[in-house]
């Protein structure tokens, strides 16, 4: 756990500075040189008076420092954060009081051991030298039912005695008599706190954990345990508990309270909650006090005594008579003591009437022929606002306070409140003035005032006619008075940059011929999108945007969006491309052609598979991915949608694209992070398809009445009937659909709660007779010999830097040793007598698994790590391999935890037991991949990521051993003796966010996905999920469909992601999108979105190539060569078309190879595209290139916190 970051120079000066910086900010305080004791500067005011001292630790600001002042204390002293005050301190303190001519000296102490003690010594110090010093103990805890011995804690109630001796004492009243009163007092004072977060201590860690959602009553102010913690509760009700509980008349330790006393009260922030929640608590307090009638005098409400950074409240309650209320209301020039209105609470008239408003026009029911027509364009208007309200939050979060979408909702609301209770003129110029004037008064903020205000300047255009051409000029009105009284304009990133080109496309109204209306306000329409969407790339010149820096600004202004931009699920193209197809591919390839269309005949579902062994390769490591392209000056944005040319036209500078970019990107990696999701989190349940199982969302066409909802649904076309019963089981929503991205969380969790500290690293080690190969790490010269290391030497010393990595970041986490050559030995956590399988037992799946799933590692790192370092020096290399038993036990163990980590290191290819993958003679049949394939898929379900490792040099197969890793989202690479702790300090740093994660994706009937599903519905098993995580899926229009999609204008897409989270949540998340039709594969190739294609040609034919479809790879990598050359004749971009260049050339290298010596063993072209077994053979350097290249991923820009859809 991290140490939460202050503001400070340094831990050990920074109570020296705080008090310095409070006395430097009031002139009347001084310090006590040598000592942390703040004093009066006016001590010659203190003659025949008693002086009054208090203090504590640090921590507590503004106590004591801040009550320092004529009318309250004479001196304070302070000790360490939370640590009570030395006794030399306090006796300088008081010898100095005394020796300013005061008659006495008064202490005012909170009980608490440290502070009782160390101002007790110093008082009977201070006795013996003739000092007349008394001391007041203050104890208004009201916490415990039962006090222990120690009795109650002294709280903020302490601020309340500081007050009244100040008033005592500021009168010339004697020492013994001012005691008298205040000890009185104290027994008219009870405090309670409640805490939503802990404390920490500079330099330090928290001083306790509260889980989320939970909060602790009765706590003190240095962290000390309350009495109870409790689920979060609305204000009122925690109130009520906090005061119920201070006044229960069975507990020793509470007020006395009944109805008819008069009390002051202080709300006292014990650190970081915020005004507004202070002000929510302080009316909650005074009308629960008023309900029980107790009449509240006066009322604090503020920072008085502080616990650091606490986010918490504590209640004081002071019952009190005239005289206390004098005392009380007397002056002082204490800078901490609140500015107090002297008149009681109670009984206050909070609210007075406002000024008449001039009457508005008087509205009648029957004026004007369009009243339906005004309410539906209402409707929909209210229901679009409602839907998308988190979308518009989210956008604005970048820019401001995030409230955009809730402060049109409140428009919304109260529309169609309004709409209930009034009939809706359908003179358009009343209904216009009607909404501007609702708008003011109900959806507040500049929002308020800029609709209020354009729909005032508006109205007047439609008071004679309401023709299209007056709509247009009342459009105009409005807009020239946003930017008149508004100070924006377009290019400003405002709203205006989405009105003002679609006003000035509406002007056209007043020119179009007859029907020709409906043309020009679809232009509108786009127009608008399009500004909407052009705010991305501007910079902020107006409105709460303007005060953030650009760079931060990487989201479409949300005043001005009719549509949203997702990060995390990102179309390659901005259009669907429908009449795109696999012209240049082979004919008669199964993979690329749809259900129904000719295929040349095989057995096997692909028909050009081809076994191969290469030869070794040299090692070929792909570069990174890019950033995406920021958009430089004069250029077009590459957020706004290519433009389309003419159906059927072929445009100068465009070239027909031979390459599918009807392409999607999954930033699953930032999907699967729901802490950052939970602002779109749904109570509701998702309504499924009956027949495609699609999830209803906002763009679903749905009709609601009293007794069903009919949704027909936009995918399959089924017409889904869910009957009042079904609404009543939760199955279908009578409220507005949910948003375009929303998450379903079923709170169910099948299995026990699990710690998530729990999980468990096992270390899979090699040490078979290979392990002893050697490798030069030091020169000789004249001087000295080489030093050489093997490659086990490596190994040790890696993982003794990993133990001692783990004990000191993670000391509560569990690791496992496990080590294998001609058997395999479970060392654990090195306390136990380690367990041996050898023999038969490597042969047996289930006994292995058996003895990994029950083997117990009970012991953490931090009591273990002393013997697993022992164990790893001990270990010495001989025998054979037994890899694939010592995976699999491996996983068994780790499969008990959700989230641990299995990490393989391996020098040579598995050759005895299970998984063995050496032929032991030229005539026993080949090993079977079905091994790797098993383990793997049972550790991804189990949640367990597996990484391998294996040392330059060998062949150990890799292709097939990489699958553990390729499945459970662990690494894959190639190590030497220098290289290996690094790895393996990678390998520990990869984590789980979610499991067992499947990716469906469905489009509207008639779309298919090449290479995976010839359906319209793909559903895809990805496993582990860790950071990062980057999937793509390629999309077409089958042939026959193509006419009917070119008559559509927008097809849907939607993305169900379902997975468990590391603790063992189900949980779906739902993104619903729409994208436009394009009629021509002829788009702007410049325009393309080149990150996401490159991923995507990089993952598909790494895909390909594992699964022995060579030539398909290949024509993927021609194709793809095509449309980068294309686009660098358009748009040259140096830095893209090298990288991206560079992938295609690894990958050619690759299948070129492969393709050569499958045709040297097989001179049948028949037979090499009929075959059916896959790629068996490929090197080592070739399968972690190929594997790297399945995990290709776009760098460079951050992921957003919410997931939006693009348009």
């Amino acid at each position: 756990m991290e140490v939460p970051k202050k503001l400070l120079n340094s831990v050990e000066r920074c109570v020296d500075e705080a008090l310095e910086g409070i006395v430097s900010s009031n002139g009347g305080l001084v310090l006590l040189k040598g000592h942390r004791v703040v004093l009066r500067s006016d001590l010659q005011d203190l003659k025949g008076k008693v002086a009054l001292l208090s203090g504590g630790g640090s921590g507590h600001e503004p106590a004591h420092a801040g009550y320092v002042g004529r009318g309250m204390l004479s001196g304070a002293v302070a000790g360490a954060v939370f640590a009570s005050p030395p006794p030399g301190s306090i006796l300088a303190a008081i010898t100095t009081l005394w020796q300013s001519g005061s008659s006495g000296v008064l202490l005012l102490v909170k009980n608490y051991t440290g502070d009782r003690l160390n101002f007790g010594l110093a008082a009977e110090q201070a006795r013996a030298q003739g000092v007349s010093v008394d001391m007041v103990i203050v104890a208004d805890d009201c916490a415990f039912v039962q006090p222990s011995k120690a009795g109650r804690r002294g709280l903020c109630g302490t601020v309340f005695i500081h007050k009244l001796a100040g008033a005592l004492a500021e009168e010339g009243c004697p020492l013994d008599r001012i005691v008298a009163q205040l000890t009185k007092a104290t027994k008219s004072i009870g405090t309670l706190g409640v805490s939503l977060s802990p404390c920490s201590v500079p330099g330090c860690q928290p001083s306790f954990q509260l889980p989320p959602g939970d909060m602790e009553l009765g706590l003190g102010i240095h962290g000390e345990p309350g009495i109870k913690r409790s689920k979060m509760a609305p204000a009122d009700e925690v109130v009520k508990t906090m005061i119920d509980h201070m006044t229960d008349p069975s507990s020793q330790s509470h007020l006395s309270l009944k109805s008819g006393d008069r009390v002051v009260l202080c709300v006292n922030n014990l650190g970081a909650l915020s005004c507004l929640e202070m002000a929510v608590v302080t009316r909650a307090a005074i009308n629960y006090l008023a309900s029980r009638g107790v009449q509240v005098s006066r009322v604090m409400s503020g920072s008085f005594m502080t616990s650091l950074e606490m986010a918490g409240v504590s209640l004081t309650l002071m019952r009190v008579d005239e005289e206390i209320l004098r005392l009380f209301d007397a002056k002082t020039t204490a800078p901490a003591w609140p500015n107090l209105c002297n008149e009681s609470v109670s009984g206050r008239k909070l609210y007075v009437e406002p000024a008449e408003r001039p009457a508005a026009s008087e509205i009648k029911p029957d004026q004007g022929p369009f009243t339906l027509a005004m309410r539906a364009v209402l409707e929909s208007v209210c229901k679009t606002l409602l839907q998308r309200q988190e979308e518009l939050n989210a956008l604005d979060r970048a820019a401001g306070d995030g409230d955009c979408g809730s402060t049109h909702v409140l428009a919304a609301n109260a529309i169609q409140k309004w709409m209930q209770t009034s009939t809706i003129p359908g003179n358009p110029f009343l209904l216009l003035t009607a909404l501007a004037r609702l708008l003011e008064e109900k959806m507040g903020g500049s929002s308020g005032a800029l609709y209020s205000l354009f729909l005032t300047a508006a109205g007047p255009k439609l008071r004679e006619g309401c023709d299209g051409a007056d709509w247009a000029k009342a459009m105009h009105a409005g807009t020239e008075a946003m930017k008149r009284y508004g100070g924006a304009a377009p290019g400003d990133r405002t709203m205006l940059d989405a009105l003002c080109p679609a006003v000035e496309e509406l002007m056209k109204l007043s020119t179009a011929p007859p029907g020709g209306h409906m043309a020009v306000l679809q232009a509108a329409v786009e127009k608008a999108e399009l500004g909407a969407e052009s705010t991305r790339d501007l910079a902020a010149k107006a409105g709460r945007a303007s005060y953030v820096a650009s760079e931060h600004l990487t989201q479409p202004d949300p005043g001005a969006v009719a549509k949203t931009f997702n990060k995390e699920m990102e179309f390659a193209c901005s259009h669907v491309v429908c009449n795109w197809r696999p012209e240049s591919l082979a004919e008669g390839l199964s993979s690329t052609l749809p259900c129904g269309l000719s295929r040349t005949h095989s057995e096997h579902p692909y028909d050009n598979r081809i076994a191969v062994i290469p030869p070794p390769m040299p090692s070929v490591t792909p570069p990174p991915v890019p950033p995406r392209r920021t958009t430089q000056k004069h250029t077009r944005p590459t957020s706004m949608p290519p433009p389309v040319p003419p159906r059927g036209l072929e445009a100068k500078g465009q070239t027909r694209l031979k390459a599918n970019v009807n392409v999607v990107s999954l930033k699953v990696g930032n999907l699967v992070d729901i802490s950052k999701a939970s602002s779109i989190q749904s109570s509701q349940k998702p309504v499924h398809c009956g027949k495609c199982r699609a999830v209803m969302s906002t763009v679903s066409n749905s009709q609601t009445n009293p007794h069903s909802t009919a949704w027909c649904c936009e995918f399959c076309g089924k017409q889904n009937v869910l009957s009042q019963s079904e609404v009543k089981m939760g199955r279908s929503p009578l409220c507005t659909p949910p948003g375009r991205d929303v998450l379903y969380v079923d709170e169910e969790i099948d299995a026990d709660y699990m710690n998530l500290e729990d999980m468990l690293v096992v270390f899979c080690v090699d040490i078979s007779g290979s392990m002893s190969v050697t490798s030069e790490v030091s020169p000789g010269n004249s001087m000295r010999s080489p030093t050489y290391v093997s490659r086990l030497q490596g190994v040790q010393e890696g993982l003794q830097m990993a133990l001692t990595s783990l004990l000191k970041s993670s000391p509560h986490r569990r690791v496992a040793l496990v080590t294998f050559n001609d058997e395999v030995t479970i060392y654990g956590d090195g306390t136990g007598i380690p367990l041996s399988l050898r023999d038969w037992a490597l042969v047996d799946y289930d006994h292995v698994r058996e003895q990994g799933e029950k083997y117990s590692t009970p012991h953490c790192i931090a009591e273990t790590h002393q013997c697993l370092t022992q164990r790893v020096k001990e270990l010495r290399e001989h025998g054979a391999t037994a890899l694939g038993p010592a995976a699999l036990v491996s996983v068994a163990m780790a499969s008990q935890f959700t989230g641990s980590k299995v990490i393989i290191c391996t020098d040579g290819r598995a050759n005895i037991g299970l998984g063995q993958l050496e032929q032991e003679s030229a005539h026993s049949p080949a090993p079977s991949p079905y091994f790797y394939n098993q383990l793997a898929n049972h550790a991804a379900e189990k949640g367990v990521i597996v990484s391998v490792m294996t040392f330059e040099g060998e062949d150990c197969r890799l292709a097939e051993v990489g699958k553990l890793a390729d499945h459970t989202g662990g690494r894959i690479n190639i190590v030497n003796t220098g290289t290996v702790t690094t790895e393996i300090q990678s390998a520990l740093a990869d984590s789980v966010l979610a499991t067992n994660v499947v990716a469906t994706l469905l489009a509207p009937d008639g779309v298919y996905f090449p290479y995976e599903e010839d359906n319209h519905k793909l559903e895809r098993e990805i496993g582990n999920v860790t950071d990062g995580v980057e999937i793509t899926f390629q999309f077409a229009v089958r042939p026959d469909k193509v006419d009917s999609f070119q008559r559509r204008d927008r097809v849907p897409f939607q993305l169900q992601l379902s997975f468990k989270t590391r603790d063992l949540k189900k949980v779906t998340r739902v993104i619903t999108h729409q994208k436009r039709v394009t009629t021509s594969s002829w788009v702007w190739a410049g325009s393309l979105n080149m990150s996401v294609l490159g991923v995507h040609c990089a993952q598909l034919c790494a895909r390909l190539t594992m699964e022995g479809r060579i030539l398909e790879a290949q024509n993927q990598l021609k194709a793809q060569q095509d449309l980068l050359k294309d686009i660098s004749e358009q748009k040259p971009i140096a830095k893209e078309e090298s990288i991206y260049g560079n992938w295609i050339s690894t990958m050619s290298m690759i299948c070129e190879d492969l393709t050569t010596d499958s045709q040297q063993n097989s001179s049948d072209t028949t037979t090499l595209l009929a075959s059916q077994t896959p790629v068996t053979g490929l090197s080592d350097e070739a399968a972690k290139v190929v594997y790297q290249m399945k995990r290709a991923k776009s760098i460079g820009e951050k992921g957003r916190k919410a997931a939006m859809l693009d348009s």
